[in-house]
Formats: C-alpha cells, sequence, structure tokens
C-alpha cells in the first residue's frame, strides 16, 4: 500500500498542474480575445423619412476597386435590395429620392486612423465619399476629428439624394473575415440584415 502513495500523489500533482495550465491558458485567451463586436448607426433627426419612397445606388460605391464592379459590392447590393425592398421603397435608377452607398475596411487600409472633416474633406476610408455627400449629423465639429476602424468594418450609407446630405449610416464594426471580403457569399446578407435591423423608416406610402 504504501508504494502507491507516492504514485497517487504524482498524480494528484500533476491534475493540478493541468487544471493550472488550463486555468492560465483560458484567461490568457479571454485578455487576448477582441471585445464584442457591435452594429452601429446613426440618424439625421431632422432627414423627412416619411417622404421617401425611391432608391437607387451611387455610381461607384466604395466597395468598388478603382472604379470597377467586385463581387464584393455585388453581394452588398443584393443584400441591401432585399432590405429596401422589404420596407416598401422601389429601386430605379433614374432620380431615387434615396442613394445608397457602402464600404468595407481591407486589410491594406483598416486598422488606422482617418481624418474626416464637417463637409467633403475624407480621406482614407471615408474617401468613397468625397464629393458626392455631406455629413451633418454625425457630430463632427468645424475641426477635423480622428476616427479609428479596423479591418473588417462596413458601412452602409443611405443619402437624401436632393441635398445630397447622408440622413442614415449603419456601421459594423470589424464583422467581415478577410475571406469575406475577397470571396463574398451569402454571410454578407445576414450582416446587412442586422446592420438594417436598426433602420427603422419604410417607404412612405
Amino acid at each position: 500500500m504504501n508504494s502507491l502513495r507516492p504514485a497517487s500523489a504524482l498524480a494528484r500533482g500533476l491534475l493540478l498542474c493541468v487544471a493550472a495550465f488550463i486555468a492560465g491558458y483560458a484567461s490568457d485567451a479571454v485578455a487576448k480575445s477582441p471585445k464584442k463586436l457591435q452594429i452601429r448607426s446613426h440618424v439625421d433627426p431632422a432627414a423627412q423619412f416619411s417622404s421617401y419612397r425611391t432608391y437607387g445606388f451611387v455610381q461607384i460605391p466604395g466597395t468598388n476597386l478603382e472604379g470597377k464592379l467586385t463581387p464584393l459590392t455585388i453581394y452588398f447590393m443584393k443584400a441591401i435590395r432585399q432590405e429596401m425592398d422589404s420596407r416598401g421603397y422601389r429601386y430605379t435608377e433614374e432620380s431615387p429620392d434615396l442613394w445608397v452607398n457602402f464600404n468595407a475596411a481591407r486589410g491594406a487600409t483598416g486598422g488606422s486612423a482617418t481624418h474626416v472633416s464637417p463637409v467633403y474633406g475624407y480621406s482614407d476610408y471615408y474617401g468613397y465619399r468625397a464629393g458626392l455627400y455631406n455629413v451633418p449629423f454625425i457630430g463632427f465639429g468645424e475641426q477635423e476629428e480622428t476616427i479609428q476602424y479596423a479591418v473588417g468594418t462596413a458601412n452602409i450609407d443611405v443619402v437624401d439624394a436632393n441635398k445630397k446630405q447622408l440622413v442614415w449610416v449603419g456601421i459594423a464594426d470589424a464583422r467581415l473575415t478577410e475571406a469575406m471580403i475577397n470571396y463574398p457569399d451569402e454571410s454578407i446578407a445576414k450582416i446587412v440584415a442586422e446592420m438594417f435591423e436598426k433602420y427603422a423608416a419604410k417607404a412612405a406610402r
């Protein structure tokens, strides 16, 4: 019996070491894990959503590369059309009430700061808006502000086409993986649907 005691003690010691290792690994994994990813939105409180009936896309959406249509653009358009149509809006390419634009932060540009001026002076990631429409409501002051964004962040902009003014933006913080950006699939539709959960308006009747 005495000969078994050292083995039992050794086994208990090993179990304690393993438990400590697992606990330490789990704690380290939690510490290194990213914060919970969020879907955010901003809305212009002065926008007359009750007057909008039709929508279309800007000529060159932000997800195009060098002005050329990309698979990511096609998947975004498909998903956005489903969401807008379900809210009663009618798609048209001729003088729509609303324009829709969108972008995603690719690995080559994401993870850094971008400067956004109060009106048209965009740069870096938000350069896809430059010269197209104003951003009056997100809280920008007279001075440029620095905004941090991560790789895989996506934006959808809904714009009053007549006033050329952004009235709603949905933001998915780092929700798109590199694979989703380079080889998009129906998972784009899920993220777009989550973003539009924060779009409360419906088309005017």
